[in-house]
């Protein structure tokens, strides 16, 4: 049996907070909007990174972070999560891996809300 597939993007989420709002629109335009700026979030990561500012690591992985739970991006969210805690932690080692593999879920997380964007699911 092959292993399962590791989900970055939990469009049930995203057709709960369809439901919660009351305007498929509104998320349409939500999802836009983390998509926009989600180039610009990941270019404030890998700078802060290189910086070695606690603070500045912690914000940048909030701001992305935030958003992507939000939306239910839980692959970028658990990441910038565990990026965040490793850093309060005092960690310095293994953080760029991390934010490579931020950088990765987020290019998969981007293709899956495009295709959300796509789709005709109902309100």
């Amino acid at each position: 049996m092959p292993p399962k597939a590791r989900v970055v993007l939990d469009t049930a989420r995203l057709d709960s907070l369809v439901e919660e709002i009351g305007s498929r629109d509104l998320v349409l335009q939500a999802i836009q909007a983390f998509l926009d700026e989600l180039p610009d979030r990941l270019i404030t990561i890998r700078t802060s990174l290189a910086t070695e500012d606690s603070g500045l690591i912690r914000g940048a992985a909030h701001a992305l972070g935030s958003p992507a739970s939000m939306l239910g991006a839980v692959a970028v969210a658990a990441r910038t999560r565990t990026l965040s805690d490793a850093v309060a932690e005092g960690k310095r080692t293994g953080l760029h891996r991390l934010v490579d593999a931020i950088l990765i879920d987020a290019e998969v997380t981007a293709a899956d809300m495009r295709a959300y964007l796509a789709s005709d699911r109902p309100v």
